[in-house]
């Protein structure tokens, strides 16, 4: 068990260091939130968001997911 918390702090870094450059090496769409729902900014949900996009929300995923398995493996040992 204390594998998996050392193993959970691991991605946790690893993935909130990945996902520090990934969001910033992103192009802005500009637009904010006022268009984000209509006009040219319905594209950033739409079907034409790429790769990055999809590897961005995976990282956030394994960021959360390596909190939640850090807190759960907290008091272990």
């Amino acid at each position: 068990m204390i594998v998996l918390h050392y193993i959970g702090w691991f991605l946790f870094f690893a993935s909130a260091l990945l996902l520090s450059i990934v969001v910033l090496l992103q192009e802005p769409k500009g637009g904010g939130l006022a268009e984000a729902f209509g006009g040219m900014g319905a594209e950033t949900f739409g079907v034409k968001s790429g790769g990055i996009n999809r590897f961005t929300f995976t990282l956030a995923s394994v960021f959360c997911a390596s909190a939640i398995l850090i807190s759960s493996t907290w008091n272990v040992g």
